[in-house]
């Protein structure tokens, strides 16, 4: 199978060139890049396990020229705190707030770095994942930023990073952002994918979190029916650091996000929670690749999907305790709900353990609406469409009880309270 997404060229607008052009580091991995994606026949391996349920052969049959800079965005809510916005992967300059950060914070976007900016991070030029798809975001890459907190530093206030698909013509755009956090450093941080726009995106990210860091992360993807998205986000997590993930997945036409997560230093820990609602024909992966390299460290792994109409939710989770990694504790649960007979949820939680003394446990069920609790609402005059949403919410709101800050639990509430609304 040969790939027409890949193959083909991105038409640059002259008037907005790609970050970094003139750059030599850049301009070499750009075009090292684009040599091996000229040699790709596909984006992916279909037999491979973590791609056999994704429908590769749709994604790839269309050539997709480069997204314009957008005509106009719509509107954002007034925020208290720095945001950076891009339309398309354009950084919208105007949409963004960039004061107002605390001590030790940078924060700075791909379209402003200059050639020791680029020196300086060129982790942003390492390929990440699979092959073809991060050869095809480093190549055009032209969204995305460079976070980075020095040692001790604490941003309060949460930050929020947000992705608007725009245009409605089929296009392409893509974003590479690299955020690290030094010793001891705080971070809480919202990322938000919004926005009827079309086409393909790719987002990659990676993240560092040093000696007892802590990043407290939001994720919301609530894209229109029209975009597809792939997703990676590799973590890498030093010793005493925590991670604390919430990632939502209630939009786009079809979606897989890839989260990597190597725990490299003892007492660093994860805590994930993960759900997806889908409606109508949605096909939502999610790849979870978490691995303890060192003993004394902890992942805790929850997924929560709800698939109605003709949806399909798959999840590929995967934890690897290494040799010698003794004392490691994990857990990885997923509980699915099914709304409809032609809905689907594919559940492949795994464990390989090469290491002794350690405790490790994980599950997997799916089902449907309980009974007894729908006719327990409905004798009490709860109507039964009212009835099955309350149901249907409460089974993702358990996971979004721990988001630590108030206003970011509350908007991740309200948006699951919309999307279930809409389920048809």
């Amino acid at each position: 199978m040969s790939s027409m997404l890949l193959a083909a060229p991105a038409a640059e607008d002259t008037r907005a060139p790609l970050p970094g052009t003139g750059v030599a580091a850049v301009e070499l991995a750009r075009a090292a890049a684009r040599a091996r994606l000229r040699d790709a026949h596909a984006l992916a391996d279909p037999r491979a396990d973590t791609w056999r349920y994704m429908p590769l052969r749709a994604l790839e049959s269309q050539a997709l020229p480069a997204a314009p800079v957008p005509a106009g965005m719509p509107a954002l809510e007034a925020v208290q705190g720095p945001r950076l916005v891009f339309a398309d992967g354009h950084f919208i300059a105007s949409a963004s707030v960039l004061e107002g950060l605390p001590p030790g914070v940078r924060w700075l976007p791909l379209a402003r770095m200059q050639a020791a900016d680029w020196q300086r991070h060129a982790r942003l030029l390492e390929r990440e994942g699979e092959a073809a798809p991060d050869d095809w975001n480093l190549a055009y890459a032209r969204g995305g930023c460079v976070l980075e907190l020095a040692d001790g530093a604490v941003c309060a206030q949460p930050l929020e990073i947000v992705h608007i698909a725009v245009s409605t013509g089929a296009s392409a755009w893509h974003a590479r952002s690299l955020v690290r956090l030094g010793r001891g450093a705080r971070l809480c941080l919202r990322e938000r994918l919004l926005g009827a726009g079309a086409g393909v995106a790719s987002l990659r990210t990676c993240w560092q979190l040093g000696d007892g860091a802590r990043l407290d992360l939001v994720q919301q993807q609530q894209a229109g029916p029209a975009l597809r998205l792939l997703r990676r986000d590799r973590f890498t997590l030093a010793a005493g650091s925590l991670l604390r993930l919430h990632a939502l997945e209630l939009g786009a036409a079809l979606s897989r996000h890839e989260l990597a997560v190597r725990l490299d230093g003892t007492a660093a820990a994860v805590e994930l929670r993960q759900l997806s609602v889908l409606d109508a024909r949605q096909h939502a992966e999610q790849v979870l690749d978490v691995r303890h390299a060192v003993g004394d460290t902890r992942s805790d792994l929850r997924c929560r999907a709800v698939a109605a109409a003709r949806a399909r939710a798959v999840l590929h989770g995967a934890v690897r305790i290494e040799p010698g990694a003794d004392g490691s504790d994990a857990a990885l649960d997923t509980r699915n709900l099914l709304l409809s007979g032609q809905a689907e949820v594919d559940a492949r939680p795994t464990m390989e353990i090469l290491a002794d003394e350690v405790r490790a446990a994980h599950g997997a069920s799916v089902g449907q609406i309980d009974a007894g609790m729908l006719f327990y609402l409905r004798a009490r005059g709860i109507p039964l469409a009212q009835a099955r949403a309350l149901l249907v919410a409460a089974h993702g709101r358990g996971l979004l009880a721990d988001i630590g800050d108030a206003r970011l639990r509350a908007g991740a509430e309200a948006a699951l309270d919309a999307r279930v609304a809409a389920l048809e």
